[in-house]
């Protein structure tokens, strides 16, 4: 007699060359299912304030940078941006004005998204794009993303200042919002 085992059945085999089985094995499957699901991400972290100064001369512009984080992660077939709209006109009432085009600025970026190009006038109608983030684009931790965690960007702004503005503190709201998908 041998006995051996194939596919999970065990076979006596005799001499005689008849083989009958001993004992058959049970095997049963389980399949279990695995979820999860990555959702699109976005966060923008802005310093408390930020002061325009004189940059030169009597009634050179007042100039001011704006340093800011973000994290964000976009589809594969989304993208993303970072916009900025001013809340209002700057109070109290005759100072500088957001509507009169006289608040602008430029964008610069560590090189985890596309910043704005050329000078931008900020607006109290309408959103400034300051940042476009790409598709399949991710911040932070390697494997794939960025080195940068977060990643940075800058806004540095020019103030006009005209002969004709009066003197005093003057302040404006800035509304950042980050979209991706």
């Amino acid at each position: 007699m041998v006995l051996c085992q194939a596919n999970n059945l065990v076979l006596l085999a005799l001499l005689s060359g008849v083989a009958a089985p001993v004992s058959q094995a049970e095997i049963l499957t389980a399949v279990q299912t695995v979820s999860v699901s990555v959702a699109p991400l976005g966060r923008v972290t802005l310093p408390t304030e930020t002061l325009l100064a004189p940059s030169g001369t009597a009634f050179s512009a007042f100039r001011g940078t704006l340093p800011f984080t973000y994290r964000a992660r976009t589809s594969s077939g989304g993208t993303g941006s970072i916009t900025v709209q001013s809340s209002g006109d700057f109070t109290p009432s005759g100072g500088p004005s957001v509507a009169g085009g006289m608040l602008t600025f430029t964008c610069s970026s560590d090189g985890d998204g596309t910043p704005c190009s050329g000078t931008q006038t900020v607006s109290a109608t309408a959103q400034r794009t300051v940042l476009t983030l790409k598709p399949a684009s991710c911040t932070g931790g390697g494997n794939g993303c960025s080195a940068s965690d977060p990643a940075a960007a800058t806004l540095s702004f020019s103030l006009q200042n005209p002969v004709s503005l009066e003197t005093g503190a003057f302040t404006v709201g800035l509304v950042f919002t980050i979209s991706y998908y």
